[in-house]
């Protein structure tokens, strides 16, 4: 890309800040508009010539369209260096503190959803996904263990199931009341068995090298960044250590996103494969799933290099 033309789409305040922003974060046209109370047709004005310059990544899902910093070509140098000049003035400062009240406004619908939920979750994800038994797939990739952690546990339903092939399990759910439906159905286990811990699977409240094998179930597509949900788990398992995911594949059903919530209309084999490959995962096994409304799903298991994120 031409220097000059990256240059000519940095030099206008209002892309610097819509650059400033999505430095941080992914986000729709929609949420744009949002933050910046600026008009959507402004908004996409800016958007398209940040894209066309290559500033920014574009990302299609469904009738969304996400947008995010580029972060592997020739403005991406530039726009860390223009980060720390921004800091410093109160327009761009003031546009973080708006982004960080979005953020938080919707983690919080995020965690009232699923409080509201929580007693309905084993039908809601049998009618999500109706005719396939993800629970079962999960255990048959998955091997012995001393620690197995349950990132997104939600009702504990697999949790239990887990202590088949796991001496101890982990359950993290951002939801107390997931979590509280949980324990309650667990407790006819061995005591000391299953724990259950509330946090984030991008900020996960597990040690260093705490588990053997780390199971994300069915939560990627809730998330902004999947990519760093398998850093954290990459980050919380033992050399060697098998983390097997299970979600979507790529769809185009809004509904899913109307009635569920979905972040992501699912994700492709290929894409899934990237962003373990980046967390320092190599994949050794997947399984592929048609459910009973047309949906198809994935079951992909991989294993953590030797010395991955320092930590050996």
């Amino acid at each position: 890309m031409d220097p000059i033309i990256i240059i000519k789409a940095l030099a206008d305040e209002t892309r610097l800040r819509i650059v400033n922003i999505l430095m941080r974060h992914e986000l729709s046209v929609n949420e744009l508009v949002s933050v910046l109370d600026m008009g959507q047709s402004r908004i996409s004005r800016h958007l398209k010539i940040l894209s066309d310059s290559g500033i920014l990544r574009c990302r299609k899902d469904g009738l969304w369209v996400f947008y995010s910093a580029a972060k592997d070509n020739a403005s991406a140098e530039l726009l860390r260096l223009l980060s720390g000049m921004m800091d410093g003035r109160d327009i761009f400062k003031g546009d973080i503190l708006l982004l960080n009240k979005h953020m938080n406004d919707r983690n919080r619908m995020g965690e009232e959803y699923f409080n509201k939920i929580a007693p309905r979750w084993r039908d809601l994800r049998k009618e999500m996904l109706p005719g396939i038994d993800i629970n079962t797939g999960i255990l048959k990739l998955m091997r012995k263990a001393l620690c197995a952690a349950d990132l997104g546990c939600g009702n504990g339903e697999l949790t239990g199931l887990l202590l088949q092939k796991s001496e101890r399990v982990i359950g993290v759910d951002r939801s107390p009341s997931m979590l509280n439906i949980a324990k309650e159905a667990l407790r006819q286990h061995i005591p000391g068995r299953a724990e259950f811990r509330l946090g984030e699977l991008t900020n996960l409240p597990l040690r260093n090298n705490e588990a053997d094998c780390a199971i994300i179930n069915m939560v990627l597509h809730y998330l902004d960044d999947p990519q760093r949900a398998a850093d954290e788990a990459a980050r919380v398992l033992k050399k060697n250590g098998r983390l097997i995911i299970a979600d979507l594949l790529t769809h185009n059903n809004e509904e899913m996103r109307q009635r569920f919530g979905h972040r992501w209309l699912g994700f492709s084999i290929e894409s899934i494969t990237a962003i373990l490959t980046v967390a320092g995962f190599r994949v050794d096994a997947e399984e592929l799933y048609t459910a009973g409304n047309g949906l198809e799903a994935f079951i992909v298991a991989a294993v953590k290099k030797q010395g991955i994120n320092n930590q050996e």
